[in-house]
């Protein structure tokens, strides 16, 4: 019998994914070097912990939410009339992390996919475009680049209107022969 893979497996995270926290560690440590050698600090030690931050916030180590794809994919399709919406995302990502921060607590109808960490994830996403589509939600058959929260709403509302490709409740004949309502 095969060995199954582990459901946790990891992708590999390009380098370039490091290139923007470098560059934060970087330019933050020179700048508190410079406060340092100015006498200024308690800005130097400022500087210092918000550029260690913004390096760690926009680095790959930064785990975030993730549920595994199969499960994300399972949990949408077992979803008994509630739409769930599966966002693929990566830690780095600047799209991703400010859709991130706007939307801070767990939310029932969002699935977050980290692509670093799942590979049938970080497949499916360059069958759409690779990363630059990121965030990428998917509802269904649909899937769209998503720039904010204003957008993932009204991503959320086009499929949740009955009628939409993959409406399992489309609207058609009832039990008496009459169009099916529509119910918002």
């Amino acid at each position: 019998m095969p060995d199954p893979a582990p459901a946790t497996s990891t992708t590999r995270v390009p380098a370039r994914a490091w290139l923007r926290p470098a560059l934060l560690l970087l330019g933050g440590a020179l700048l508190t070097l410079l406060m340092v050698l100015a006498d200024q600090l308690i800005a130097a030690i400022a500087v210092g912990m918000f550029s260690l931050f913004m390096a760690y916030w926009t680095s790959p180590l930064r785990s975030g939410p993730h549920t595994p794809l199969a499960e994300a994919q399972a949990r949408a399709r077992g979803a008994d009339g509630k739409h769930v919406t599966i966002v693929l995302w990566a830690p780095g990502n600047p799209g991703s992390a400010r859709l991130q921060a706007a939307i801070r607590s767990p939310r029932e109808d969002l699935a977050w996919v980290n692509v670093f960490k799942d590979p049938a994830a970080q497949e499916l996403l360059s069958r759409h475009g690779g990363e630059r589509m990121l965030p990428l939600a998917l509802q269904g058959e649909d899937a769209a680049h998503i720039d904010n929260v204003t957008e993932l709403f009204a991503f959320q509302d086009e499929a949740r209107r009955p009628g939409s490709p993959g409406d399992e409740a489309a609207p058609g004949p009832s039990a008496d022969g009459e169009p099916g309502e529509s119910h918002s």
